[in-house]
């Protein structure tokens, strides 16, 4: 005789909901009761309710049991990757080694991996149901262009979520960011020790969080270190590389004065600033140096190579996916609904584009 669903869900003790997940094979509950609700149903006589047959059923209740002492899968901790104009995400190239050190996290805690992709030009229902068909205990996401109404969209989802490179301030929402006042403390006191005392900044004019954090950052330790901030040692010269290049080239014809070293937004733009300086007939770092921030792989591709600070990658990622599921996990701090975030801090790669300050008339 057939057995309604509710019946079934009393009988075995699991919630209506849990069950359609199980019989349809979706969602993020653990294989340990999946295969133990799945097998209560097999023995039961019930395997034609499962949505493909029962032999595939029977089969995932198998493999379970062939598997002591493994890690058994507790679902899957999602990644999204939000892209907003694109400029900066396609010209990130770690991305490879950040999600290397979340698959690492994750596995350790007996979860897959699964990266979603989302753009700000699909419709808010779209994107969030991408998110919550994935059926995912949680989510780390990618937020450099993640905007502020998108992340109330994602707290209106009710699910653990945890932003990487990225934060808002006032917001009750975990995240794991760099560092960038130990990333541009670090900068200015290398600069200063070989002597720099006229230290300008190049900005790529991207509008995102990190970048905004390291110019303000410049202009406070600066001060901080006693430092005239000379604003014709300023400038926005664009962002990526190629930008970067022609916006120097328009800044260097047009200054009165350079400084001896400059600061950049990121290897981007230090890239295309040791061009335009090499190609007007300054020596780097013989007459002025540069430094980058990030230690992307193009530092190498030009002479001199590029000082930079670099981000510890595989950790960024990794220690967002561990806060992710201390969240998932309830941890014992939970009851204090305090707002975490972590600062990932960098290291200092010095190379050849940053040297003595030239002694100037």
């Amino acid at each position: 005789m057939a057995i309604k669903a509710k019946e079934l869900a009393q009988t075995l003790g699991v919630s209506e909901a849990t069950l359609s997940l199980i019989l349809n094979r979706k969602g993020s509950i653990s294989q340990k009761t999946r295969a133990a609700v799945t097998k209560k149903i097999i023995d039961m006589g019930y395997g034609y309710m499962f949505k493909d047959n029962v032999e595939a059923a029977d089969a995932s209740v198998r493999k379970e049991s062939e598997l002591p002492g493994q890690e058994r899968s507790q679902g899957c901790i999602g990644f999204v990757i939000y892209k907003d104009s694109g400029l900066f995400m396609e010209n990130t190239s770690f991305f490879p080694l950040i999600i290397d050190g979340m698959d690492m996290v994750a596995r350790k805690y007996g979860y897959r991996f699964l990266v979603i992709n989302i753009s700000r030009d699909m419709d808010t229902e779209t994107k969030l149901n991408y998110i919550r068909e994935s059926g995912c205990a949680g989510y780390v996401i990618y937020a450099p262009e993640l905007p502020l109404e998108e992340a109330d969209n994602l707290q209106r989802l009710q699910i653990p979520f945890v932003l990487l490179d990225n934060y808002f301030p006032g917001k009750e929402i975990d995240a794991v960011t760099l560092d960038n006042d130990q990333g541009i403390c670090v900068i200015l006191k290398m600069l200063m020790e070989k002597g720099h005392r006229k230290i300008g900044y190049l900005s790529g004019g991207v509008n995102l969080q990190s970048f905004r954090e390291r110019r303000a950052n410049f202009r406070r330790y600066i001060k901080e270190s006693g430092l005239e901030l000379n604003e014709g040692y300023v400038a926005d010269i664009g962002y990526p590389d190629s930008e970067a290049y022609e916006g120097m080239l328009r800044y260097i014809r047009r200054a009165e004065e350079l400084p001896t070293a400059f600061v950049t937004d990121n290897d981007c733009v230090a890239f295309g600033a040791i061009k335009a300086l090499q190609d007007s007939g300054y020596g780097v770092p013989e007459d002025i140096s540069v430094v980058g921030f990030s230690d992307r792989p193009l530092c190498m591709y030009i002479i001199p190579n590029i000082t930079t600070v670099r981000i510890p990658r595989m950790r960024f990622g990794g220690e967002a996916v561990e806060l992710l599921i201390q969240k998932v996990m309830k941890n014992p701090y939970e009851e204090e609904k305090s707002t975490i975030r972590i600062q990932v801090s960098m290291k200092l790669v010095e190379r050849e584009s940053a040297g003595a300050a030239p002694k100037r008339k």
